[in-house]
């Protein structure tokens, strides 16, 4: 599968099939998480996979009883072996520390995406428990858990800003049309998105077009 498709078909799945991802699969989705950069090249992530049905609930549990997450047939615990960065880059070593295993986690899902599989990010658990159950070291922080399966039903993809709304020029908040950026296919199917049954005669669908494409350049600071 190509790049485009997967940034676009990755969605978070909670919805899963009863079936097991074998391990020569899981296999090629954590070689993808091992090639993400990292701070000085230190490689501070460390993978953990729970397949123990009774430490999946646990797991479940801790991250605020979201019972759906037991559907997926694998866990993945990605830890974050902080030391590593902080000896050599400080206190601003911590948030490097933590943007290597959340660069490694999106190498992840692309890739279950790639292999025909979903997942699902969560950030939302006791940190202590699962470091309990897991038996993770105190030096290590359990950074994030992902699922990881075979989904249920097609993923549908999520409605996201378009880039005008989130692009700045040179300096925050300075905007403008660049035609070069904001292509006319995407602009364009945000147009025909935008029209109502009712609007849908020649003459309004073309001053329509023109008013949406009309140049606005933002007016210098």
């Amino acid at each position: 599968m190509d790049l485009d498709t997967c940034i676009k078909k990755r969605v978070s799945t909670k919805n899963y099939l009863a079936k097991d991802v074998p391990n020569d699969v899981l296999g090629l989705i954590l070689e993808a998480g091992s090639l993400a950069p990292s701070a000085g090249n230190l490689q501070n992530w460390k993978f953990i996979i729970v397949k123990d049905s009774e430490k999946k609930q646990e797991i479940s549990v801790a991250a605020k009883n979201q019972n759906w997450m037991n559907q997926a047939s694998v866990f993945i615990v990605v830890c974050n072996d902080k030391d590593l960065i902080t000896s050599m880059y400080g206190k601003r070593g911590e948030l490097y520390s933590s943007q290597d295993c959340a660069i490694a986690a999106q190498n992840i899902m692309l890739k279950t995406v790639d292999l025909g599989l979903a997942s699902c990010w969560i950030g939302s658990f006791d940190e202590e428990a699962v470091r309990r159950i897991l038996k993770i070291p105190e030096n290590v922080n359990p950074e994030l858990i992902l699922t990881i399966g075979y989904p249920a039903e097609e993923t549908q993809n999520v409605d996201r800003e378009p880039l005008k709304g989130i692009t700045f020029f040179e300096e925050w908040g300075k905007n403008m049309d660049e035609k070069s950026l904001f292509p006319l296919g995407q602009t364009a199917e945000q147009f025909i998105k935008s029209i109502s049954k009712e609007e849908f005669d020649k003459k309004s669908l073309i001053e329509k077009f023109k008013s949406m494409f009309k140049k606005k350049v933002a007016p210098e600071a």
